[in-house]
């Protein structure tokens, strides 16, 4: 009988680290980051709508300028909605005043209003799926005892099995024609 590792704090800790980032780089957000790349360009389009190339020259000259990354939307069906964009997101520069709470409402087409909607959906179906796989990993680790039984389940790579004091066992120095005739030397009669 083998002697198996305990899962203490400080094991789990590791485990669920890289359960939880792997679990996040698996969800596919192909859609997702396209639908963000035209809420974009859209959105560009009515900040430059609203503040014109030329007079953002102007301040841009002077340092009164900001880039804003929440904004709030008016759709044609009279609804109004915001969105807070990702940090590094390419939106247009505008007058420096306000902020995300300046009450600034810019005003879109219809198509924007569908790819809106559309992101939203998209962005919301991928983080339910990500919770919903965070949550089951999580309950899983947690109601594991030890790292051979984690591995039973899942395949950690070799740095993080290491990081967690469980050594590999394979064989890898031995080529496939040795381990055979080892086995043949070894083989119980029968």
């Amino acid at each position: 009988m083998t002697k198996k590792t305990q899962l203490n704090k400080a094991r789990r800790t590791i485990i669920e680290e890289y359960g939880l980032k792997h679990i996040d780089l698996s969800i596919d957000r192909t859609q997702e980051n396209q639908l963000l790349q035209q809420l974009i360009g859209y959105a560009n389009e009515a900040i430059r709508k609203k503040y014109p190339e030329d007079d953002m020259a102007v301040l841009r000259r002077y340092g009164v300028v900001r880039t804003d990354h929440c904004l709030r939307f008016q759709f044609p069906s009279g609804r109004v909605d915001g969105r807070s964009f990702p940090s590094d997101a390419p939106l247009a520069d505008m007058p420096q005043h306000g902020g995300c709470y300046s009450g600034e409402v810019f005003a879109v087409s219809a198509e924007c209003e569908q790819v809106f909607d559309a992101y939203a959906a998209e962005h919301q179906a991928n983080y339910l799926l990500r919770h919903d796989k965070n949550r089951r990993f999580l309950d899983f680790v947690t109601a594991s005892r030890t790292v051979e039984e984690v591995l039973e389940v899942i395949e950690l790579p070799a740095d993080i099995r290491e990081r967690l004091g469980h050594r590999s066992t394979a064989l890898v120095a031995v080529s496939p024609e040795s381990v055979s005739v080892l086995r043949e030397t070894f083989r119980i009669a029968a």
